[in-house]
């Protein structure tokens, strides 16, 4: 073996060895805490369980699925629409919340940076749709987000 392969086999290993204890990238949906930017909606009371994010309305929430945070969290996998316990607003945005589809009916508002058991204002397993101020309530697919 050269002097200049031994030499480069020992840098690589010392920034191996640097890197070895600095986790992957993650996509915004896999950490604990609900991302900037986003509206989350959990699976349990007090922010537990699964997530689900939202970057814009939803008239409806049947096509979505709680499948953000950590795989394999409480919920993982549950259709959103009227299965929310707890919710989070990092939008900067009002959100509303709404008992129907088409972000009709009753609702109740969260504002920015407010976190919210949905069962202090008699909707826990009862959000079908969302509105973010400003976002046109249109169905769409955020499982993306």
């Amino acid at each position: 073996m050269s002097r200049a392969t031994a030499g480069l086999g020992a840098v690589l290993a010392v920034a191996g060895s640097l890197f070895a204890g600095v986790p992957a990238a993650s996509a915004a949906g896999t950490g604990t805490a609900c991302p900037t930017d986003r509206f989350c909606l959990y699976f349990n009371s007090d922010f537990g369980g699964a997530r689900a994010d939202y970057a814009y309305s939803d008239a409806g929430l049947g096509n979505e699925l709680f499948t953000d945070g950590p795989q394999g969290r409480s919920g993982w996998g549950v259709q959103v629409n009227n299965n929310a316990a707890s919710a989070i607003n990092h939008t900067g945005k009002n959100v509303a919340v709404y008992y129907n589809s088409d972000c009709s009916g009753t609702g109740f508002i969260i504002y920015p940076g407010e976190r919210w058991n949905l069962a202090s204002f008699g909707m826990k397993n009862q959000v079908s749709s969302l509105q973010v101020a400003g976002s046109e309530c249109i169905y769409r697919d955020q499982s993306w987000a």
